[in-house]
Order: C-alpha cells, then sequence, then structure tokens
C-alpha cells in the first residue's frame, strides 16, 4: 500500500507541506466548499498514479505550464508485506526510480532503477507476476483520474478511448486468473484446425505417398498389406539364412582342404630359406674361424694340435674362394625356389579369403530385401498419418467443445459473480428504491473474448458514472487489484444520496487485502462536502489525507489561472 507522499514543490502558505499520510482503504483528498477548481485535487491522483508508474501527471498542467511548476520529483513510501520501500521518481527523467535507505528520502540506495525494473519489482510484489502481463497493463485502468474518464462509460475497461474490447476483457480476465487457459484453449484450437486442414489437403492432393488414407476402410486395407509384407521380408529372412548356412558349411570345408595344401608350401618355404641363409652367411665370410676365434679355443684347449687346425682352416678359406660360383647358383636356386612357392601360398591364401567372401548377400538378394522394408515402412507411415490425424480431430472436436461450453460457461460464472457484487452495491447505493443494476457480459469469439456492459436501460451520465464506479468496485473486490483511483468527475453528476453512501462503500475496502499482504486503497478526490450533509462530513472526516483549497492553501501553494496583479489587460 502507499504509505507517503511528499514533493519539496508541494506548499501551504508559503512554506512546505508535510508528506501526506496515507491509510488503509479509503484515502480522501478534500476540495474547498466551493467546488473550486484548478486547486491541486486531481493533480494529488495523477500524482499516486505517478508513483505506480503512471504517466498522465507529465502532460498535466502542473508541469507543461511555464507559469505552473514544471519539473520536479516526487517522493513516496510504499509498503509490500510489511515493509516500507522509499523511491523518488522526477519528472525531469520519469524512466528512473531512485530508491532510498531511509524515510526521509536523504540516502540514495544505490543506482536508480530503469522504470520497467520498478514496475516488474511491484508486478512481482502484488503477486501479479503470474499473469502474463504488466503492471500498468493491470492497475492502469482503474486509475481514473479527470473528465477524460467520461468518454469510457460505455467500455469501462479501456485503458484508452477506442481501444479495441479485446484487450479491456483480456485484463479483466488475467485479473480473474483465467485468461491464460482461455487462450492457451483457443491457440491450441486454432494449432488443431491449421494441422487438420493441411493433412486433409495434402492427403486430397496425393502430394505425399504417406498421407494417402482419409477413410478407416484405407486404413484397414493399408493393416492388411502391411502385415502381408511383414510376412513375406520374415519368409525371405528365414530363406536367406538357410542359403548363408549352407553356403558357409561349403566354404568352411573347402577352407580346411585347402589350409591342408597350405602347410606343405609353408615347410618347404622354410627349408629353402634355411639353406639359403647358410650359403648367405657363407658367401659373406660368416662362418670363418678368425685367429682370436683359435686363441680363445686354445685357451680350454691348451694341449690341441695348432698347426694342424691352422692347416685345415687355410685350406677352407682357398675352397670358399673356389667355390663361390657354385654358392652363387645355390643362392638364385633357393631364392627362385622360395619366390615360387610363396606364389603358390598366396594364390591357396586368396582362395580361403574368396571363400569368406562368397558367403555374404549378392546384390539381388540385397534388392529384394530393401523394397520389402520400404513397403512396410510406406505403410506403416500412411497408417501412422491417419491416425495422426484422427488424433488431431479429435482433439478439435474436444476443443473447440471446450471453447462452445465449458469455457462460456466458466465465463458466465465469472461475469455473475461481478454482477452479483454489482447488484450488491447498487442496494447499498439506492436502499429505498429498487434501482436496476449495470450488466457485464463477456463475449466468446473465434480469437479473443470481448465484453458487454449494459446500464439496464438507463443511459443518463450520472448513472452511467455510478455504473462505472460499481464495476471497479467489484473487481478491486474479487481481484487482486490492489488499489483504485476515483476523480470527482466521475461523481459530479450522481445524485447526493448515492454519493454519500459510496463514501461509506469506499471506506469498507480497508478489509480487503491486497496480494502484498497488505490493506487495498481507494484514492478520491472530493470537493463541496456539506452540501452532502453530515454523514458525508463525517467520512470526510475519517478519512481525509490532504485538504486544499484556492490561492496559497492549492498543492503548490498558488494557482496559475489567476492573473497576476499588473499584469497586462
Amino acid at each position: 500500500m502507499l504509505v507517503r507522499l511528499w514533493s519539496p514543490a508541494f506548499k501551504i502558505d508559503g512554506n512546505s507541506r508535510e508528506p501526506i499520510e496515507f491509510r488503509p482503504g479509503l484515502n480522501l483528498v478534500e476540495g474547498g466548499a466551493e467546488a473550486e477548481n484548478s486547486i491541486g485535487k486531481s493533480t494529488v491522483l495523477e500524482i499516486i498514479d505517478f508513483a505506480y508508474g503512471g504517466k498522465r501527471f507529465l502532460s498535466s498542467d502542473a508541469v507543461r505550464l511555464p507559469q505552473a511548476v514544471g519539473h520536479h520529483p516526487i517522493y513516496f513510501t510504499i509498503r509490500l508485506s510489511g515493509v516500507d520501500f522509499h523511491y523518488s521518481r522526477d519528472t525531469s527523467r520519469p524512466d528512473l526510480i531512485q530508491p532510498y535507505i531511509d524515510k526521509n528520502w536523504t540516502t540514495p540506495a544505490g543506482e536508480a532503477l530503469g522504470i520497467d525494473e520498478y514496475l516488474n519489482q511491484l508486478l512481482t510484489a502484488y503477486g501479479l507476476n503470474e499473469l502474463g502481463t504488466s503492471f500498468r497493463d493491470l492497475v492502469g485502468r482503474f486509475c481514473r483520474v479527470d473528465v477524460s474518464e467520461l468518454s469510457l462509460l460505455d467500455y469501462p475497461l479501456a485503458s484508452v478511448p477506442q481501444e479495441p474490447a479485446a484487450k479491456g476483457a483480456a485484463a479483466l480476465l488475467r485479473l480473474l486468473n483465467v485468461y491464460q487457459e482461455i487462450e492457451k484453449t483457443q491457440r491450441a484450437l486454432t494449432k488443431a484446425q491449421d494441422e487438420k486442414k493441411l493433412l486433409n489437403s495434402m492427403a486430397k492432393s496425393k502430394l505425399s505417398r504417406y498421407i494417402s488414407i482419409t477413410k478407416k476402410a484405407e486404413r484397414q486395407e493399408a493393416e492388411d498389406l502391411l502385415q502381408a509384407a511383414r510376412n513375406e521380408l520374415a519368409r525371405h529372412k528365414v530363406k536367406v539364412d538357410l542359403e548363408l548356412f549352407e553356403e558357409r558349411d561349403k566354404a568352411e570345408a573347402e577352407q580346411q582342404q585347402l589350409r591342408a595344401q597350405l602347410r606343405p608350401i609353408e615347410t618347404s618355404i622354410n627349408a629353402f630359406r634355411g639353406r639359403l641363409a647358410a650359403v648367405n652367411a657363407t658367401l659373406n665370410g660368416e662362418s670363418r674361424i678368425t685367429t682370436d676365434d683359435l686363441e680363445h679355443f686354445y685357451e680350454y684347449f691348451p694341449n690341441a694340435n695348432k698347426e694342424l687346425l691352422e692347416t685345415v682352416e687355410m685350406y677352407h678359406h682357398k675352397l670358399v674362394g673356389i667355390l663361390r660360383e657354385q654358392l652363387l647358383e645355390q643362392q638364385q636356386l633357393y631364392e627362385t625356389s622360395i619366390a615360387a612357392l610363396q606364389a603358390q601360398a598366396s594364390r591357396v591364401i586368396s582362395s580361403i579369403h574368396a571363400l569368406g567372401e562368397s558367403v555374404e548377400l549378392d546384390d539381388e538378394i540385397y534388392q529384394e530385401s530393401g523394397e520389402l522394408v520400404a513397403t512396410i515402412r510406406q505403410y506403416e507411415q500412411q497408417i501412422e498419418m491417419f491416425d495422426k490425424t484422427q488424433a488431431i480431430e479429435a482433439r478439435r472436436k474436444e476443443l473447440k467443445a471446450e471453447l462452445e461450453q465449458a469455457i462460456p460457461r466458466k465465463l458466465n460464472s465469472l461475469a455473475a459473480a461481478i454482477n452479483d457484487e454489482m447488484r450488491e452495491f447498487n442496494r447499498a447505493l439506492y436502499p429505498d428504491t429498487k434501482r436496476l443494476p449495470p450488466i457485464l457480459s463477456f463475449k466468446l469469439g473465434r480469437n479473443a473474448v470481448t465484453y458487454d456492459f449494459d446500464h439496464n436501460g438507463d443511459t443518463g451520465a450520472g448513472n452511467k458514472s455510478k455504473n462505472l464506479i460499481l464495476l471497479d468496485l467489484a473487481i478491486l473486490q474479487l481481484t487482486p487489484l490492489p488499489f483504485l483511483i476515483h476523480d470527482s468527475a466521475l461523481t459530479k453528476q450522481i445524485a447526493f444520496d448515492p454519493v454519500r453512501n459510496l463514501l461509506s462503500l469506499y471506506e469498507e475496502t480497508r478489509h480487503l487485502e491486497s496480494q502484498a499482504d497488505e490493506p487495498k486503497q481507494v484514492f478520491y478526490s472530493f470537493d463541496a462536502a456539506k452540501a452532502y450533509g453530515e454523514t458525508a462530513l463525517g467520512s470526510v472526516e475519517n478519512t481525509r489525507v490532504i485538504k486544499l483549497g484556492e490561492g496559497p492553501h492549492a498543492l503548490y501553494g498558488f494557482t496559475w489561472n489567476v492573473e497576476k496583479e499588473g499584469a497586462n489587460k
């Protein structure tokens, strides 16, 4: 709730005014006994709206006219869940909100908040953040300041003249916490209708072989063909498995025979490699006994015949030289034999490998299996798309029935609750006569909900103003809307007795609590209190938060619609 409001520009008799202190329920801004104009009653309401993020005050005479006040700061305190938050907002930079740590607004608490951040904080603090719209969209429609509101008497949920009725209905349904449910149903129905239309068009145009079934009989036929294709694929698989088994068994037998042929070839290769190694060693001198070798031998056998051994070794060296050509011939023979045997072995190994590849499926078998799989997939997708189309149609019918039956019942129930409240309030205003109350009704369209506000046969300006007030009070009663702002212009054309009773209804709002765990409030400007009698004077005395008058008793300590002395005439 709004707790305090002040500006250094507020004056009385040339001195700064004390901060305006607010209370739960009705907060009355009182004007003069003669209903004087331009003393600041509506301006106070605009400033309260300004504290809650409104913009109307920025174009007010007080700010706009050069002979008036001009730009100035507004300081205020809002209590949320028992905690006071202190802020200021200056008309020269309205997109920034400065927080303070103290109630006298002397010590800033960090950087200024952007207006959107500030409004989002209010949206959350008042428990409205789940409703899917902005704080101003919800509360701004019920900040009714100045005579401009009289143009909205037939469309009381509009935030500005000519606004589509659907927007006002959406804001109210959000406050009633049903808009998102209705919107979700409408969007789902539109989506289901669009999807079904697309699938039907594709089926009729034969643009896709997978979207061609439109009747249950066609689905059954596709189901039968699908099962036949699955059976054929199963038989084909069994046949292929048997053929592969026989081929593999035959191949393994042939591989065993070939491996038996390969073993003697590998043995011969190894034998020739041994002989070749001996010849190569001889030709390279690797088998010759050296003098160092004999010396080591003599160490172990000192009685050996040295002369005989050295003579034999000498003849052996000479023999290698004589037989070199024959050794080279043997070397070539062994190498040629090894190469021939390796070629023979390679052919046998290739045959073994070939037998392994021969057991794979050939191209014809692959093609036959692929065609069966493709046929099965086609039938499966045709059936799947038909079933999906049927599910979409069932969902469409369900959503359509909900929009045509369940949601209208809910809307009628909500409208009935609001109408009941307005009826009770209307009786409170006219306890001695049976005046007809206004009637609110919702209208459900294909894409949006609109509303109608029926004045029930009485289209006089006073009755329309009264009906708008009744609607606001009903909404304050039934929804989490935290406050109302009503200008005296709304009650100017209403008879005295109902206005006296209206003050009591306003006062009763102190028992309502907002989602921020704080009392709800009504900010109302009122003047010429004496004309309404003693009861009204008592209400004014109990609920007045500021009293304004002409000249030095105006909100800013002067009025700018009075010609100054000495001015040119």
